[in-house]
């Protein structure tokens, strides 16, 4: 399990579709065979978490160290060629 990178998915009651969310995010890390830490924030039970990390609407996506955000539902080429970066990040730790 990687500790530089992890996924934080905000979503509210009122998230459409986020089942699809947490299933595109899981089945592309599990494609790249990425294990990272994926955490769920609902903010309207904490919307003091979404007040400090900026978020305005629901679904949002950060990837925590790589400073990448989506708001909204990405396709899994989308994500995954996002997550292709979390990989050769990792790759490059590890060599170095």
């Amino acid at each position: 399990m990687s500790g530089r990178f992890k996924i934080i998915i905000f979503k509210s009651d009122r998230t459409p579709r986020y089942s699809q969310v947490i299933k595109t995010v899981r089945s592309s890390l599990e494609k790249l065979g990425l294990n990272l830490d994926v955490e769920e924030v609902d903010v309207s039970k904490n919307p003091e978490a979404a007040v400090r990390s900026g978020v305005v609407s629901t679904p949002t996506i950060d990837i925590v160290g790589l400073n990448w955000r989506f708001i909204g539902l990405p396709t899994e080429d989308e994500l995954m060629a996002i997550l292709e970066s979390v990989k050769e990040e990792e790759r490059r730790g590890e060599e170095g």
